[in-house]
């Protein structure tokens, strides 16, 4: 049984959401060095390269995909990972960064919402609901830009459904793991299926759309070491190993901390100005992210516990 999130995993959600959250600025800021399909494809690679030198002595990473339980679940959410991040870098295009994350981190309701329906220990409170309402609705009014921020209006509102539809592709991936033989395997074999699968496919779509500029300035080398080592590596492999200890809808509260990061990170390093529906919005999501906390059963778990337990 998953446990309730304790001060590691607010540490470590905390970490990876600033993470997160600056990722799709560091692939914006490059974009005229390296074009985004490249850039994740890349990343993905490399990343996967890494994941299967580390882990794949001690997890037998190729070993487990001779099993159908395990080859299946792992293909479709390689497939779901790489359907995301193409329709991410087709939205950065289309729309700002601000309007891609946004709407890529609905994933965590998507997935609360269907777990809810599909494994009972994983259902919501009244008052869970009410926090996501909250957090959700945050969302929506800490970002408020008009059609200016992109092209054309129909440019911005196809950017925008592409995020979403990504978000609904992430929400995806984490029920199938949370569902699948994938929940019961070290989570760097999650991790290696769907970097190798992703990395296959958005490179591959990459060639066919001619997204392949690459012209290698520190900027572009300094994002892609970032994207590649942090993002792609070691965030993702501590969000899966989360997963397999604690309840994903918790996790999935403490995700919309990420959107605000990505904000934040936007008019910093992009120079995005900031509205005053942004400072609403960080109250709406916080007070969400709080009423979230106390509205489930607690459950005491000493700190570290679960990850010794391994």
């Amino acid at each position: 049984m998953r446990k309730n999130i304790d001060g590691l995993a607010i540490f470590l959600m905390v970490m990876i959401c600033g993470v997160w959250g600056c990722q799709q600025v560091a692939i914006k800021s490059v974009a005229e060095q390296i074009s985004p399909g490249l850039q994740v494809g890349i990343r993905s690679a490399v990343a996967a390269f890494f994941v299967y030198l580390l882990f794949n002595r001690k997890d037998r990473i190729f070993h487990r995909l001779k099993n159908r339980r395990v080859l299946i679940p792992g293909l479709a959410v390689g497939i779901l990972f790489a359907l995301e991040f193409l329709l991410v870098v087709t939205g950065i295009r289309l729309t700002s960064t601000s309007h891609t994350t946004l709407f890529l981190y609905t994933a965590p309701l998507f997935t609360a919402v269907g777990l809810h329906f599909l494994i009972p220990e994983e259902k919501l409170t009244r008052l869970q609901w009410i926090g996501i309402l909250l957090a959700f609705t945050g969302l929506i009014i800490a970002v408020r830009f008009t059609s200016a921020s992109a092209n054309t209006e129909t440019q911005s509102l196809l950017g925008d459904l592409c995020a979403i539809l990504a978000g609904l592709s992430w929400g995806i991936t984490s029920i199938i793991i949370r569902c699948s033989s994938l929940s019961s395997i070290p989570s760097s074999c999650t991790l290696f299926y769907q970097l190798a699968t992703a990395a296959v496919i958005i490179l591959l779509a990459s060639v066919f759309t001619g997204q392949t500029t690459f012209i290698a300035t520190p900027a572009a080398l300094a994002s892609l070491i970032f994207q590649t080592v942090v993002v792609a590596f070691i965030s993702y492999l501590a969000w899966f190993t989360l997963l397999r200890y604690y309840q994903v809808s918790s996790l999935g509260t403490l995700i919309l901390m990420t959107p605000v990061m990505g904000i934040v990170a936007g008019v910093y390093f992009l120079g995005e100005t900031l509205y005053h529906d942004f400072v609403i919005g960080s109250l709406l999501i916080l007070t969400g992210l709080v009423v979230c906390r106390l509205g489930r059963r607690k459950l005491p778990v000493p700190l570290f516990t679960s990850i010794q337990r391994r």
